[in-house]
């Protein structure tokens, strides 16, 4: 075998390698919005905040892996790349109601990304309800990272936070 005859062996491999990963990837997930509108006409891209969190401390967002392709959009970040994208997030109370054991989906950009965890949640609905709100739509300064691929070719995992002061007054 000559020098190029290995060479186009070794490129033929790669090629038929990068048309597996890209076929077994599958098609990408249609984006999770909100099952139910909130409170009847709102949407999603038209939020409207009636109070704005000050920074305090770092919350995790609760994510599933369903809301991957959301994320992915909202963060922008092109392919391989690490994401790194500052916003501003919405806190949406599930069904309207101020109920504690309601979930508060977080939405960027008109896009559900995931929902408080249950650890937050509590302090979340007390000072809603202590700031006279109750289930009114908040927003939070947030923070997108991780993301692209790793050196493995695996795909990394997004970490969402939230920068919130619960105890604001």
């Amino acid at each position: 075998m000559s020098y190029g005859q290995i060479l186009l062996f070794f490129f033929m491999c790669w090629l038929s390698y990068f048309a597996y990963w890209l076929l077994s990837r599958g098609p990408p997930n249609a984006p999770g919005r909100l099952s139910r509108p909130v409170e009847g006409s709102v949407r999603l891209e038209d939020l409207i905040s009636k109070k704005h969190w000050a920074r305090g401390e770092t919350v995790k967002i609760a994510d599933d892996g369903s809301y991957t392709a959301n994320i992915s959009r909202v963060a922008g970040n092109t392919f391989g790349e690490n994401a790194n994208r500052e916003c501003i997030a919405f806190l949406v109370p599930e069904d309207g109601k101020a109920s504690s054991d309601k979930a508060v989906s977080v939405v960027v950009d008109g896009l559900r990304i995931g929902q408080l965890s249950a650890r937050d949640l509590m302090p979340f609905k007390v000072m809603l309800h202590g700031a006279g709100l109750h289930a009114q739509v908040t927003s939070c300064d947030a923070y997108i990272g991780g993301g692209g691929t790793a050196a493995d070719g695996k795909k990394r995992h997004y970490a969402i936070c939230l920068d919130v002061d619960w105890f604001e007054a």
